[in-house]
């Protein structure tokens, strides 16, 4: 019988866990890995926190977890991961145009409602339980998130960046423009009167560009996937419940957000189950003078840049040893010859295990934003090779913190690099200025992870429309306040009218009374 009342106990503590989890559904459609390390840190939270999570993504988990089930989206679009050459990366030179955007990973991703998975779930949803919201990453494909409508179910949305310029208006976000820079400028506060009035231009440019392509191609995609009488792409943006920002005012500084929106900086650090390859864990332990490390990110190939920029590296390299250096070569056989000997390259690495290293002194990077969180959060100072997006920004940002030397990637020199390293290794104020902002950053009541969750279970608790700023029901110009201002100009043109006609009637009459007096006559 104690038996028996035991096994009916166990099976009554995972029927009330059971029934108190949430069914979610995770949309990530875009194929950066870069991007999907964000959100796969989120859904594997949830998963462990007792939610049941389905993922549709590009990068299905190689071991099975429990609570996660992926619907793999695999091979639907070319891979972004380690296929970006130097010359396509050189095509997206000066400003980037938003209708190359949309036409590169905006358009084809929105397409993928088309495939057969996207389509049984929109016909078939799933009702034992139903689903109770869904997660989408927002960036270029806003026909995702007529999911959330289709469904009747409360929408989170992912931004891994910070907020683009089209999204603050229909999230009811502010925008300080005075203050904070444009995503693809590349300034940085302060700004001088040219910067701002750019940072304007750009902002407007970015906002409309965006929002008339999204409506030009992604409306018909909706209404072809969904049916007619779908919501507009850009008004759906207005039915977010939640928005999770890869953003940290520690690293790129204070910026204002709605209680709708959730800065989670470095939601995606912490250390997995991955192992360093034996040889690069040695040749980093053994490493007495320190090592840097070097990887411009998981698109861009180091080694389809030109041979002489990769020469330059390979003489900035030799003239720094004995210290050595760790290199991620996605295809480390198409280096020209001449890898120095304190050098070692590997096509993959477990990034966070090579930044939390006892000998790492510095890391080389393309100032993407993952990996630049990561290198910050362990206290390693950084140089930067800005390419393209949001690298200039934050990199720029670090500099301006003492936590990295920016350099040019159209102008690699040994003599450039080997001083920035030389810089680095040898000046304590920049391992300084990283061990204190590294601080700032983990410094939180919650970690990031545990803050994303709170807010989504939030959302499910106290209704889809708990957060969201009213502000976003008001046309622009009232949201704006032209009205009103427009209505106390009016007034204020209006007494000036009257002053001036007042005066103009008192003015008169002394004028009048004065020619009416009786003038006296002279005696003779």
């Amino acid at each position: 019988m104690t038996r028996a009342w035991i096994i009916a106990l166990l099976l009554l503590a995972a029927t009330l866990s059971t029934s108190h989890g949430l069914r979610i559904l995770g949309i990530f459609p875009l194929q950066g890995k870069s991007h999907f390390v964000m959100c796969e840190a989120l859904m594997k939270g949830l998963a462990a926190k007792g939610h049941q999570v389905d993922v549709y993504s590009h990068f299905p988990r190689k071991s099975p977890i429990p609570n996660y089930k992926d619907y793999s989206l695999a091979g639907t679009l070319p891979a972004l991961a380690n296929n970006m050459s130097y010359d396509y990366m050189n095509s997206f030179g000066g400003v980037i145009s938003i209708p190359v955007l949309m036409n590169l990973i905006g358009n084809p991703v929105c397409e993928l409602l088309n495939l057969p998975i996207f389509q049984n779930l929109i016909k078939n949803p799933p009702n034992d339980p139903p689903y109770d919201l869904v997660i989408i990453e927002m960036f270029l494909s806003n026909c995702y998130l007529e999911l959330g409508h289709h469904l009747n179910i409360p929408i989170v949305s992912m931004v891994t960046t910070s907020l683009f310029e089209w999204m603050y208006r229909p999230l009811g976000n502010p925008s300080r423009l005075a203050v904070e820079p444009t995503t693809f400028s590349g300034g940085y506060h302060p700004m001088s009167f040219k910067e701002r009035l750019s940072n304007v231009v750009l902002s407007h440019y970015f906002e409309n560009s965006f929002n008339t392509e999204a409506r030009k191609a992604q409306n018909a995609v909706v209404e072809k996937a969904f049916g007619p009488g779908m919501l507009d792409v850009i008004d759906l943006q207005k039915e977010i419940s939640l928005t999770l920002v890869n953003y940290h005012h520690a690293l790129n500084g204070v910026r204002a957000f709605t209680p709708s929106v959730v800065p989670v900086g470095g939601i995606h650090v912490f250390e997995n189950d991955d192992v360093l390859p034996a040889k690069v864990k040695t040749f980093m332990d053994e490493s007495k003078d320190g090592f840097i490390y070097v990887s411009f990110g998981s698109m861009v190939q180091i080694e389809t840049f030109p041979e002489h920029d990769i020469k330059e590296l390979y003489a900035s390299f030799k003239n720094i040893a004995p210290i050595r250096v760790v290199m991620k070569i996605a295809k480390p056989e198409l280096l020209p010859p001449g890898l120095p000997s304190n050098v070692i390259t590997h096509s993959w690495l477990p990034q966070v295990k090579v930044l939390k290293h006892k000998n790492v002194k510095a890391f080389v990077t393309h100032g993407g934003l993952m990996g630049t969180q990561e290198s910050i959060y362990y206290g390693v100072p950084l140089i930067g090779f800005p390419l393209f997006g949001d690298q200039h920004f934050n990199i720029e940002s670090y500099a301006k913190k003492n936590l990295a030397i920016k350099l040019d990637r159209h102008n690699i020199k040994e003599e450039t690099l080997t001083a920035a390293i030389k810089e680095i290794v040898n000046n304590p104020a920049y391992k300084n200025s990283a061990d204190k902002v590294g601080k700032a950053f983990r410094d939180a009541p919650m970690s990031p992870l545990n803050t994303a969750i709170y807010w989504v279970e939030y959302i499910v608790k106290h209704g889809k429309y708990s957060l969201r700023p009213p502000i976003i029901d008001l046309p622009w110009w009232q949201a704006s306040l032209l009205d009103v201002y427009a209505f106390l100009a009016a007034i204020f043109i209006l007494l000036v009218v009257i002053f001036y006609k007042l005066a103009a009637i008192l003015i008169k009459l002394i004028f009048n009374l004065q020619k009416s007096k009786p003038r006296k006559m002279k005696k003779k």
